[in-house]
């Protein structure tokens, strides 16, 4: 009886232990009001169940309500805010998505450990580590996508990223290798 129990319980901790493993995609669909058919604009592949730093803050992101919500805490500057803001969305719904309050947000569809579209250009950073190696995230535009500000292609399996001052003047950005000189964290760029 004893040994049971001990199986028992063994299965419980392992079922906390990995209930939050996995990844979550947020999968852009649009600008517009609602979500389109073809996937368009900036969207994440994110860790769940770990602490990363996005843009110098620090987030957790969690399967909630029976693993149909995602849960977006944010934590502060280092991971160590008293009360945390919380956000939920729900899985497999077409949502109004945003990390940040004063981040751009798109029409997006989010859901659990699935595929990122083809073609898109991924920024693939690496949260643990000095060099490109080990756990990472990925913010990724979709092929074609543009705004006044940038501009991402996939060419021949290939990342074009390009910066631009105006709708007709861009200039290319080198996205070949493993970036981490002067940068908050180490990334490569893929598609």
């Amino acid at each position: 009886m004893k040994v049971l129990y001990l199986i028992f319980s063994i299965l419980i901790l392992i079922n906390f232990t990995f209930a939050n493993d996995g990844f979550v995609l947020v999968t852009p669909m649009g600008t517009g009001e609602e979500c389109s058919s073809t996937p368009y604009g900036e969207g994440y592949y994110l860790p769940t169940g770990t602490e990363i730093t996005i843009d110098y803050e620090c987030y957790q992101f969690d399967f909630v309500n029976s693993s149909t919500h995602l849960q977006i805490q944010y934590l502060g500057k280092n991971c160590t805010a008293d009360h945390p803001s919380i956000t939920t969305y729900p899985l497999n719904e077409c949502v109004d998505f945003k990390i940040k309050e004063d981040d751009l947000s798109f029409m997006s569809i989010i859901t659990a450990n699935d595929v990122i579209p083809a073609q898109s250009i991924s920024y693939v950073y690496y949260y643990y580590s000095n060099f490109c190696s080990g756990p990472s995230y990925q913010l990724f535009f979709t092929n074609g996508y543009s705004n006044e500000y940038s501009k991402y292609q996939c060419v021949d399996g290939k990342p074009q990223v390009y910066v631009c001052t105006d709708s007709s003047s861009c200039t290319p950005v080198d996205a070949s290798g493993c970036t981490n000189k002067n940068v908050p964290m180490p990334y490569r760029v893929e598609c």
